[in-house]
């Protein structure tokens, strides 16, 4: 397809409450997204960096003005699809979450223009289901306040939930979720917060009902990684890579390493969503278990994510949730939930189009090529 025009808007959206992490607190998602126009039609694509470089080395403003001054010249005027847009970009080191933004809107417009929806590009071929489990995240906070959240959540029809713990932050809020809510499928995730010391207090969640545990231990120490695995052998706890899993050959070498159980599938930390699919598919043939992740994102990312976690491999309910649970503004259309599950997106393309009124009133910085 030729690239005609490009918007890249950089947005400011409410949270209906703070949302923290080992990692840091978001107040406020800032996110960068963007429209192609081609001669096939249009698409968009979102950025799932967050408003401070605390994740990942990318952030928002910056994937603006990297978007904006440095990728998108380097397509404008070119005929291409999405994967020989990466492959452009191949110049410019790093810089996946941004990447991946550029991906999703040239997919968007060859799928919306094929008739096709993203689930069925993502499965190649087969069957997809009509509705997946619906998973919920909540922050940091006391065992009082991170179990009334969790419990309210289950009341919702929220069949898991996964609660970021961190030092100090672990053990007693597990046992009081797990005391309030015995039935409840129960996930933590560490964001790389632990250290070897911490080893014996993780291995002994599982036995207080914890499923999964994401990313314990920093993503350069994956012989911590290990031991815990072996730690935790016998209460099935699962050790699932996240912020390690930054693509395919960090995924072979953990597994090798045996030092992961699982894995978190982020598309915007991979790269891209053909990169999630390839990582899927190599990951299923090798026996890990899978988990969709997310990253606070708008309605287009959530529809995209969505369709990811239909694929047959994701053994683990991940973080497929409606935006509205945290965004007190959104410019996309939601997920539909109900009854505890997400329908699958089935509509041509990624998602349908933003509001243009609230996507305006959000905007803070705006740039056009």
């Amino acid at each position: 397809m030729q690239i005609e025009r490009v918007e890249v808007r950089l947005l400011s959206l409410p949270m209906r409450e703070a949302f923290g992490a080992a990692h840091g607190t978001v107040q406020r998602r800032e996110i960068t997204v963007l429209r192609v126009q081609t001669d096939e039609g249009h698409g968009w694509g979102e950025c799932a960096a967050l408003t401070e470089a605390t994740y990942s080395d990318e952030h928002a403003a910056g994937a603006f003005d990297l978007l904006a001054d440095t990728l998108l010249p380097r397509l404008m005027g070119h005929r291409l699809d999405a994967a020989a847009a990466l492959h452009r970009l191949g110049d410019v080191p790093g810089n996946p979450m941004a990447k991946a933004a550029v991906e999703m809107a040239l997919l968007d417009v060859a799928l919306r223009s094929a008739g096709r929806p993203l689930a069925a590009w993502l499965a190649e071929a087969g069957g997809l289901p009509a509705t997946i489990p619906a998973g919920a995240v909540v922050g940091l906070g006391s065992p009082a306040e991170v179990t009334d959240r969790v419990a309210a959540l289950a009341a919702e029809g929220f069949g898991r939930v996964k609660i970021k713990i961190a030092p100090g932050h672990d053990r007693a809020v597990v046992a009081a979720v797990r005391a309030r809510c015995p039935g409840l499928d129960l996930h933590a995730d560490a964001n790389g917060s632990y250290h070897a010391a911490d080893l014996a207090l993780l291995a002994s969640l599982g036995d207080e009902g914890l499923g999964a545990l994401e990313q314990p231990f920093p993503p350069d120490q994956p012989e911590w990684a290990a031991e815990l695995v072996a730690a935790s052998a016998r209460s099935g706890l699962m050790v699932v890579a996240d912020e390690a899993a930054v693509d395919l050959a960090a995924v072979q070498d953990l597994q090798r390493r045996q030092a992961l159980r699982g894995v978190a599938v982020k598309p915007s930390r991979l790269g891209g969503l053909a990169a999630a699919r390839a990582l899927h598919g190599w990951s299923c043939a090798a026996g890990l278990a899978l988990t969709a992740g997310g990253m606070v994102e708008t309605g287009l990312g959530r529809h995209a994510l969505a369709a990811l976690a239909a694929l047959p491999g994701f053994t683990l309910t991940g973080d497929v949730s409606p935006a509205r649970r945290w965004l007190a503004a959104d410019p996309w259309p939601d997920l539909a939930m109900a009854d505890g599950r997400i329908e699958v997106p089935s509509a041509p393309g990624v998602a349908p189009d933003p509001d243009p009124d609230v996507l305006a009133h959000h905007t803070i910085a705006r740039a056009e090529l």
